[in-house]
């Protein structure tokens, strides 16, 4: 067993050895930057100051819904008593979304909110998934990995639909003025109970923007490290950091997948708080 080690690594060092003379290519360039910008796709003439222009999220968006769509047509009419293993994850992801995300954080209404809480899991998990697929919507049509969530008006919203079905769950629950009067603790002092009432409505504001820049930052910055370790390896002419580096980017991909997950459960699991909570006879 040793001296198959001592092989594999003597072959290991002479690759690396190897890979370091050999010279490399003509140095490239690469601009992240570019990556990110939103150069029209489609022009389309625009209404007044209203750009009409199809842009990457747009795109993506698009790609996203007929994923949805097509998954659901076909799940429709594959569905098994006993479940093979593609149903299995499917209903496994379900059951992520129904009973770890709704059911564990909404004392009323989980019935009535799951369809909104498990549309925004699934949207946000195949958005983000969608986007460590390379196709070529990248500069010159060169193959690129984006994703719709990495832009903030994508993300703002998504947050703002959660900010507006919260209140007007609360508003339906109680009525717009025992909503409102929830807002406060009613047994407190009045100079208190007005602060309350001031910082309840700073914390809604502020609702939207963690949720919306939560989601936008962790893509975003994720992508950009993608997009460094690809450039780098175009930066340096050498065989033997072009490997290293690929293998670096290889393990931040598979990282990414994880994050991609992670990101949708926290979205939906905070857009259940923020509902459950608003349905909450106290605050």
């Amino acid at each position: 067993m040793k001296k198959f080690l001592w092989l594999w690594l003597i072959v290991g060092l002479a690759l690396a050895v190897v890979l370091f003379l050999i010279p490399g290519g003509a140095s490239q360039t690469l601009r992240v930057a570019e990556e990110f910008q939103l150069e029209p796709i489609i022009r389309i003439p625009a209404i007044g100051p209203l750009d009409l222009s199809i842009t990457k999220p747009v795109i993506y968006l698009w790609l996203t819904t007929a994923v949805l769509i097509g998954f659901a047509v076909v799940i429709s009419r594959v569905l098994k008593a006993q479940p093979g293993r593609f149903q299995a994850m499917l209903e496994l992801l379900y059951s992520v979304a129904s009973d770890g995300i709704v059911r564990t954080t909404m004392t009323r209404g989980a019935d009535t909110w799951f369809p909104y809480v498990g549309s925004v899991f699934f949207f946000v998990l195949t958005c983000n998934l969608l986007g460590l697929v390379p196709l070529p919507f990248g500069p010159h049509h060169q193959l690129s990995f984006y994703a719709a969530t990495g832009n903030l008006n994508v993300t703002i919203t998504l947050a703002m639909f959660t900010f507006v079905f919260t209140h007007y769950a609360g508003i339906r629950s109680k009525g717009a003025v025992g909503y409102v009067k929830s807002w406060s603790i009613p047994s407190a002092p009045p100079v208190l109970r007005q602060l309350i009432f001031f910082m309840h409505i700073i914390s809604e504001i502020f609702r939207v923007v963690s949720l919306s820049v939560r989601l936008f930052a962790n893509m975003l910055a994720g992508h950009a490290i993608l997009a460094v370790f690809f450039a780098m390896a175009l930066v340096f002419q050498s065989y033997l950091i072009a490997v290293v580096l690929q293998a670096g980017s290889v393990m931040l991909f598979l990282f990414e997948i994880f994050i991609a997950f992670i990101q949708a459960f926290i979205f939906a699991i905070l857009s259940a708080v923020y509902i459950g909570g608003a349905l909450e006879e106290e605050h």
